[in-house]
C-alpha cells in the first residue's frame, strides 16, 4: 500500500496534508514501525485529552488557555519524536499537519492575544469559530493516529453527540409558553368575569391582529408563544443604534417573525417610523413594502436604502426648518411662559379682590374680639373633651383629635386674617414714603427673593446630589425665599387694587380690576389649552417630519417620501398588517393618587396601541374612543408623548423643588390626554389653568377627566415591562440609554418592577458587559432566562428568554469606530440632550448597531445558522441558549425528558 492509498480517505475528509507533502511522500510504501505506532498512541492521548478536540462552549474554558493548549502540541510532538527515533512515518505526517494546518492558527492568535484581543468576547467569537474549524482537522488527524496505532481505521462520526448540558437546555427551551395578559390589577379572584375583563378583551384583540400579521408573512400562525422586539429610550442615539441592529436582523429574515414591537422614548422614533412606513397603502407598480430584506424600507438598490438615508439626512430634526419657523417656535415658547406667569398673577388678583371685597364690607368690624375669644374658648373646650374621650374610652375617642384641630384651625385663620390686615397697612405705609430708595423698594424685595429662589433651585438640581451640606443650605434658602417672593407678589397686587390709588379704578371701587379678572376667567377657563401653549406640538411636528414618512403618492427625484403623514393609531395593522403590533410606552403621572401602589412611584404604566390604550390605574378603553375624545391623538402625538423627557412631573425622576418653576417656564413636553367618556366640569373642552396648577403642584391623579402623560422612561426605559406582562417567550431588547459607567439602570429597574408587579424573575449575569481597565466591555450582549410564575398550584414554572443588547464597545470594532472614539471619547454615550446628530455621529451609532447585530450570527455562536439568510427565530434562540445559558439545577427541572 502506498502513502497515497493509505492517506486518501483523510485527505478527502479534511484536506489533512499539504499538496507538497503528498507529492513528496505519496508514492512511497506505507510500512509504519513499532516506534511509529507508539508515537501515534502517545500523541493521540495528548490530542484527545485537550481542548483541541473538545468543544469550547461560551460557558466552558478560557480562550487564552485553549490557545495555549493548542500551542503545546508542538512541544509535546517534539518530546514524543525524541523518545522514538525510528518514527519516520509519524514524524513526517505530524510535522506537516502542525506546520501547515495548526501553526497559522497559533501564529495569528498569539499576536492577537498579545494585543489584548482575547479580552473581548466578540473577538473570541472569531477565535472560537476558527478553533472549531481547526478541531475538524485535528479530529481527522486523531483518527489517523488511531489507525496507525491499531492498524485499522475507525469510523468517523458524522455528528458529535450533544453534551448533556446542551440536552438540558434544548429540552427546557422546547416547552411551550402561551402568551397573554393575566388578570389585571383589580380584576383577580374567582368572581372575575373572564369574558368581559379588560385583560381578556385586550388579549383577544391583540391575538387577532398578530394572527393576521403571521398570515400576511406566512409565519406559522398556530405558534402558541409570542416573539417581541423592544427599543429603549435614549433619544436619537437609541433610535440610530437600534436602526443598525434592525438592519442586521433584516438581513437574516428575522423581522417578519416578531409579533410585538415595544418602544419607549427615543426607541419610539424608529418604531413609529416603521409603523408609519409599513402602513403605507399599496400602490400599483410601486416597490414592495414589508420587513423582508428585499422589501422597503430595508431593501438596498444602490448604496444605503433610500428611507434610511432620509433618516440620516434628518438627524438634526430639532434644528431643521426655516428661520421663520424657528422664530415661531421661540415666540410660542415665550408666549406660553407669559401665559403661565400671568395665570399665577390672575389667581393672586382674584384672591386680592375677594379680600378687598370682604374687608370693604366690614364683615368683621366690631366682631373681632368676641369671635377670637369664642374660638379660643372652643379650643380649650375641645382640648378638655379630647382628654375626657381618651381617658374614659368612650365612643367619641376616634374624634378626640378633631375636637382640638377644628377650633385650632379657626383660631389660626382669624389670627392670619388679622395679621394680614396689619401687614397690608405696614406695606402701604412703608413703601409709600417718598424718601424710600430703590434699595428698600418692593421691586427690590421681589427681585432679591426671586433671584435667590431661582439660583438656589438651580444649584440644588445641579450640585445637590454631590455636595450634601451645600444642598441642605440651598434648600433652606429656597424654602425661605419662595414664600417671601410669592407673598410679595400678592401684597403688590393687593396694593395695586387699592381704590385710593385711582389710576386703575373708577370712583371708590376697583372696577377695572374686576374687569381684568373677568377677562382672565374667559382666557384661562374657556380659551386656554395648555397642550397648545406647551412646546409639545412643535416637538411633535419636528419628530413627525423626520420619522413619519411614506413613499410619496406622487414621487419625484426631489421628494421621494411624504413626511409628517397623519397616521391614526387605530389604523395600524389594517388591511396590510406588515408591522409588528406596536406598544408605545408612556408614564401616567399621578403624584396625587390615593392608590397605595403609586406612593413610591408617582406614575403608572400608560400604553398606546392600535387596539387599546390606557393603564392599570385609569383603566383601558378601545383606541377609537381615545381618538374620538381627543382628535389630536395619533401616532405622531403618541410618539412625542412617549419621548417627552422634560417636564414638571417625571415619574420616578420628578424633582419636586423644580416642578413649579419648570411648569412656570413652560418646560413641559408632556401631554394632557382626555379620558373617554369623561368631561371636565367648568373647564371647557381643553385642559386649562386648573390643570396647569396641578402640574405645578404635583396634584394630578387618575380620576381626572384629563390625564398627564409623559416619557415612558420616567418609569421604565427599556420597553420590556409590557412584554413581560404579556408573557412573551422570546424577547430581543436593544438598550441604547446613556450609561457611560455601565450601571444598567434600565435593566435593573425592569428586574425590580417585574418581580414586584408580576412575580417574574430575570436571571441576570452582567459581568461580561461591565467595563474593564481600558473602559471596554467583554461582550455586547447577554442571554437571560425569564422565570414566569406558576399559573396555578399544580403548575410548573415557565421560562422565557431575553436577548439583551447593550450600547457598548469591546475594542474589536472597525477602524471607523475606533477613529471616531478618538475624536469623541464619550462615544457611545453622548448625552441624551444632544439631539442634533451630525452625519458622522449618526453613522457611528448606526454602524455600531449593525456591528453588534452581525456579531449575533457568528459561527461559534449559532453554528450553521451563520450562513443562513432565512433564520427561524426559534432556531436562533435555541442556538444562543446552547452557548449562553447554564442548565437549571435538577431541583428546578420539571421538563419532560423525552
Amino acid at each position: 500500500m502506498t502513502w497515497n492509498e493509505f492517506l486518501g480517505p483523510y485527505q478527502r475528509d479534511a484536506q489533512l496534508l499539504s499538496d507538497t507533502f503528498m507529492l513528496r511522500w505519496g508514492g512511497e510504501t506505507w510500512n509504519p514501525s513499532g516506534d511509529d505506532r507508539a508515537a501515534a498512541a502517545k500523541l493521540h492521548t495528548q490530542i484527545t485529552s485537550r481542548i483541541t478536540t473538545q468543544r469550547l462552549g461560551y460557558l466552558d474554558g478560557v480562550e487564552k488557555s485553549a490557545l495555549d493548549s493548542v500551542f503545546a502540541l508542538f512541544q509535546k510532538t517534539r518530546d514524543i519524536a525524541d523518545q522514538h527515533s525510528d518514527c519516520r512515518h509519524f514524524d513526517a505526517i505530524a510535522w506537516d499537519v502542525l506546520n501547515n494546518r495548526v501553526r497559522p492558527f497559533t501564529a495569528k492568535w498569539h499576536r492577537a492575544s498579545e494585543r489584548g484581543a482575547l479580552a473581548g468576547l466578540d473577538a473570541t467569537d472569531e477565535f472560537r469559530a476558527e478553533l472549531s474549524g481547526l478541531q475538524q482537522v485535528l479530529h481527522c488527524f486523531d483518527r489517523l493516529l488511531i489507525h496507525v496505532r491499531d492498524g485499522r481505521a475507525v469510523a468517523g462520526e458524522a455528528d458529535e453527540p450533544r453534551a448533556a448540558r446542551e440536552d438540558k437546555i434544548i429540552r427546557e427551551m422546547g416547552q411551550e409558553l402561551s402568551w397573554g395578559i393575566p388578570a389585571l390589577a383589580g380584576e383577580t379572584g374567582t368572581d372575575c368575569d373572564v369574558e368581559t375583563s379588560p385583560a381578556s378583551a385586550i388579549n383577544a384583540a391583540e391575538r387577532e391582529a398578530i394572527i393576521a400579521r403571521r398570515q400576511y408573512y406566512s409565519v406559522a400562525e398556530s405558534k402558541p408563544h409570542a416573539v417581541a422586539l423592544a427599543l429603549s429610550g435614549g433619544g436619537i442615539r437609541s433610535a440610530t443604534f437600534s436602526l443598525g441592529v434592525l438592519v442586521a436582523l433584516a438581513g437574516r429574515g428575522l423581522l417578519p417573525q416578531f409579533d410585538y414591537l415595544s418602544t419607549v422614548s427615543g426607541g419610539g422614533y424608529l418604531g413609529s417610523f416603521l409603523s408609519a412606513f409599513l402602513s403605507s397603502p399599496a400602490a400599483s407598480g410601486a416597490s414592495p413594502i414589508g420587513l423582508r430584506s428585499d422589501e422597503l424600507p430595508f431593501r438596498r438598490d444602490e448604496g444605503e436604502a433610500a428611507a434610511l438615508r432620509y433618516l440620516r439626512h434628518n438627524s438634526k430634526f430639532l434644528a431643521s426648518g426655516s428661520l421663520w419657523g424657528r422664530a415661531k417656535m421661540m415666540a410660542a415658547q415665550i408666549y406660553g411662559m407669559l401665559l403661565n406667569g400671568l395665570g399665577i398673577a390672575w389667581i393672586a388678583l382674584i384672591v386680592a379682590l375677594l379680600e378687598r371685597l370682604i374687608r370693604g364690607a366690614h364683615v368683621f368690624e366690631g366682631w373681632w374680639k368676641p369671635v377670637a375669644s369664642g374660638a379660643l374658648g372652643l379650643w380649650v373646650l375641645g382640648a378638655l373633651a379630647a382628654l375626657m374621650a381618651l381617658r374614659f374610652r368612650t365612643g367619641l375617642q376616634k374624634h378626640a383629635d378633631g375636637f382640638v384641630t377644628l377650633p385650632a384651625l379657626l383660631l389660626a385663620a382669624l389670627l392670619a386674617w388679622r395679621g394680614l390686615d396689619s401687614i397690608h397697612v405696614w406695606f402701604h405705609d412703608f413703601w409709600s414714603r417718598p424718601s424710600l430708595s430703590w434699595t428698600w423698594s418692593k421691586e427690590a424685595w421681589l427681585t432679591v427673593t426671586g433671584s435667590i429662589l431661582l439660583i438656589t433651585s438651580a444649584l440644588t438640581g445641579v450640585f445637590g446630589r454631590y455636595l450634601k451640606r451645600l444642598g441642605v443650605i440651598l434648600i433652606l434658602l429656597s424654602a425661605i425665599a419662595a414664600p417671601l417672593f410669592f407673598f410679595g407678589i400678592y401684597l403688590a397686587i393687593y396694593e395695586w387694587t387699592d381704590p385710593a390709588r385711582g389710576a386703575f379704578t373708577s370712583g371708590h371701587f376697583p372696577i377695572n380690576g374686576w374687569g381684568i379678572a373677568t377677562l382672565g376667567t374667559l382666557i384661562y377657563f374657556v380659551f386656554l389649552d395648555i397642550n397648545f401653549t406647551s412646546p409639545h406640538r412643535h416637538y411633535r411636528n419636528k419628530l413627525a417630519g423626520a420619522y413619519l414618512i411614506r413613499p410619496a403618492r406622487k414621487p419625484d427625484l426631489g421628494k421621494p417620501f411624504d413626511d409628517a403623514v397623519p397616521v391614526p393609531l387605530s389604523s395600524l395593522g389594517g388591511q396590510a398588517p406588515r408591522a409588528p403590533y406596536h406598544l408605545i410606552n408612556c408614564a401616567l403621572n399621578v403624584p396625587g393618587s390615593s392608590d397605595p401602589r403609586m406612593q413610591g412611584r408617582l406614575a403608572d404604566f400608560f400604553l398606546f396601541s392600535p387596539r387599546y390604550c390606557g393603564s392599570p390605574l385609569s383603566g383601558y378603553e378601545k383606541t377609537e374612543k381615545w381618538e374620538k375624545a381627543d382628535p389630536h391623538l395619533d401616532l405622531g402625538t403618541a410618539m412625542a408623548i412617549s419621548a417627552a423627557a422634560a417636564g414638571p412631573q417625571m415619574g420616578l425622576g420628578t424633582m419636586k423643588r423644580l416642578s413649579f418653576w419648570l411648569a412656570l417656564l413652560n418646560v413641559r413636553l408632556g401631554y394632557w390626554v382626555q379620558q373617554p367618556g369623561r368631561k371636565a366640569f367648568l373647564f371647557g373642552g381643553a385642559p386649562g389653568l386648573w390643570f396647569l396648577l396641578k402640574e405645578m403642584l404635583g396634584s394630578m391623579n387618575e380620576k381626572s377627566a384629563w390625564l398627564n402623560v409623559s416619557d415612558g422612561g420616567h418609569i421604565e426605559n427599556l420597553g420590556v415591562y409590557e412584554l413581560l406582562r404579556r408573557r412573551c417567550k422570546y424577547i430581543v431588547a436593544i438598550d441604547g440609554e446613556q450609561d457611560a459607567k455601565m450601571t444598567f439602570k434600565a435593566l435593573t429597574t425592569l428586574q425590580r418592577l417585574a418581580f414586584i408587579d408580576f412575580g417574574v424573575h430575570l436571571d441576570l449575569d452582567l459581568d461580561d458587559l461591565r467595563l474593564n481597565d481600558r473602559g471596554l466591555s467583554r461582550s455586547h450582549f447577554r442571554f437571560c432566562r425569564i422565570r414566569y410564575p406558576k399559573a396555578g398550584r399544580n403548575s410548573d414554572e415557565l421560562y422565557g428568554y431575553l436577548l439583551y443588547l447593550k450600547l457598548s464597545l469591546t475594542g474589536n470594532e472597525g477602524e471607523f469606530l475606533r477613529r471616531y472614539r478618538l475624536d469623541e471619547p464619550v462615544f457611545p454615550h453622548h448625552s441624551t440632550a444632544d439631539q442634533l446628530f451630525s452625519e458622522t455621529q449618526f453613522e457611528a451609532y448606526r454602524s455600531l448597531g449593525e456591528h453588534i447585530g452581525d456579531k449575533l450570527f457568528l459561527r461559534a455562536l449559532v453554528s450553521d445558522l451563520a450562513d443562513s439568510k432565512d433564520v427561524q427565530i426559534e432556531d436562533w434562540f435555541e442556538a444562543l441558549g446552547r452557548n449562553l445559558l447554564e442548565p437549571l439545577p435538577a431541583a428546578n427541572m420539571s421538563i419532560p425528558t423525552s
